[in-house]
């Protein structure tokens, strides 16, 4: 990698890399790139559950289909920046790790930029963590800020239930009836669900697991067997009950609290370009002007050089995470009685 004055490496981190970011994973948010950094909101409509009547075949009438409609609101993505200051302190003297020889400063910059990246991956994640279960986004400098409270926003409230986990717990149908909850609250997007999670703390991850009802039915193979001795997906465990893949989610970063849990569904049939329940805004880079009036990126990375030709390695984030319907989450409490 040659360097020059200024080196733009926004366009070398386009596709994901980085282990361990369970929301991104799953494919939960959509993504849509904005050329400016104030996104206009529209509603997200039922429109799953739309059907049409027939016309006659030879006359002048026909349906109108509805689309997400314009309302007057709009909301700022809010802006990270990560710097760090390279000099040749940091080159010389010092043993490329695997190799025999010495470290180059393209070395050091290489390695900075690729911790900012997965800092700007690790960002992303909380902030999605923070939307989609909370309904909370951080905006200090805007002003929505300090925090923009999506349940308010939009004046919908977020769903909860109680599932029973003790010995005569039934876990199966209590499950069950947390799923169908869920699509009640979900309306026509059920008929396109892909998959429904259930993002557990250890508590009630083990809870589940451990019910009779579930162990039962997993040994005679009424249900998968992983909940037996889970899988994984990726860093996290995870085992299957009915049509509910249970996640256990340890990691603070998601900030669940013991006895928890948040169940939610991916969708096939989104339309590309078309609203989802859960959606991601990028926006332009705001501190380079040659990186601002360039293509949108998920975050942006690059390179400064100073009178001495020290290196800065500069990132920006600008993005948010909207859900567009705070509904859509049901939030599950343990009842762990007996």
């Amino acid at each position: 990698m040659k360097l020059s004055d200024f080196t733009n490496l926004s366009g070398q981190f386009v596709k994901p890399s980085g282990e361990g970011f369970l929301l991104s994973s799953l494919g939960i948010f959509t993504s849509r790139p904005s050329d400016t950094q104030i996104i206009a909101l529209d509603t997200l409509e039922d429109v799953q559950r739309e059907v049409t009547k027939s016309v006659a075949r030879y006359g002048s009438e026909m349906s109108g289909l509805n689309f997400p409609k314009a309302a007057n609101v709009t909301v700022q993505a809010p802006l990270h920046v990560y710097s760090s200051t390279i000099t040749s302190q940091d080159w010389q003297g010092k043993r490329q790790p695997g190799t025999n020889r010495q470290m180059t400063a393209e070395d050091v910059v290489a390695s900075h930029t690729l911790k900012h990246y997965l800092q700007t991956r690790r960002d992303v994640e909380f902030q999605m963590a923070q939307s989609l279960l909370h309904n909370v986004t951080e905006a200090t400098h805007l002003r929505e800020g300090p925090t923009i409270h999506w349940d308010q926003f939009w004046g919908i409230n977020q769903p909860s239930a109680v599932v029973k986990t003790g010995i005569s717990a039934n876990v199966i149908t209590e499950m069950q009836n947390a799923v169908t909850l869920l699509k009640k609250n979900l309306g026509g997007w059920s008929s396109s669900i892909k998959q429904v999670y259930l993002l557990a703390s250890p508590s009630l991850f083990t809870a589940i697991q451990g019910n009779p009802t579930a162990y039962q039915a997993a040994l005679f193979g009424a249900t998968s067997r992983d909940i037996i001795f889970p899988d994984t997906l990726g860093a996290y465990d995870r085992y299957n009950i009915g049509r509910v893949t249970v996640v256990q989610v340890d990691d603070p970063l998601y900030s669940i609290a013991d006895g928890e849990g948040y169940m939610l569904a991916t969708f096939s049939n989104v339309v590309e370009g078309d609203l989802s329940p859960y959606m991601t805004y990028q926006t332009p880079a705001s501190r380079h002007a040659e990186v601002a009036n360039g293509p949108v990126y998920p975050s942006y990375h690059y390179v400064l050089r100073d009178k001495f030709m020290n290196y800065e390695v500069v990132s920006e984030l600008s993005q948010i995470q909207i859900p567009m319907r705070p509904d859509f989450v049901l939030k599950v409490t343990m009842d762990d009685a007996a």
